[in-house]
């Protein structure tokens, strides 16, 4: 974590999203750092998502039809499967647009998203 201020709280919601392998959440990630504050409340874990993302510590997914949700800032470019089931987001390693693309003349790519949906194994 950063320098900004580390309580009890924001240590317990970074864990969370650090140990997860997947983008959380805020009610995911709640449940998660209450293992550690059990008196952890949704408005605070709000608070908290908000200053880490300021923070540039993690970073908002937001997925098509789908609540936001969190994942480490350091993470390398990827792309997101989300679970039409049970609504999990999962992460999918590496880029499917590394391959050629064509533009129309004059276009570049800044950035790009791609999800994919469908059932988790555990859905499946």
């Amino acid at each position: 974590m950063s320098t900004q201020r580390k309580t009890r709280q924001r240590r317990a919601i970074w864990k969370a999203i650090q140990a997860a392998g997947r983008p959380l959440s805020p009610q995911e990630v709640l449940t998660l750092a209450r293992a550690e504050v059990p008196q952890l409340g949704l408005a605070t874990v709000y608070r908290s998502l908000n200053a880490l993302v300021d923070g540039e510590e993690i970073r908002a997914v937001e997925l098509p039809g789908e609540s936001t949700r969190y994942e480490p800032a350091d993470l390398a470019h990827h792309h997101h499967f989300i679970c039409t089931r049970c609504k999990k987001a999962f992460d999918m390693e590496g880029c499917m647009l590394k391959h050629e693309l064509t533009l129309p003349p004059g276009f570049k790519v800044i950035s790009h998203e791609i999800t994919l949906s469908g059932t988790c194994p555990d859905c499946d």
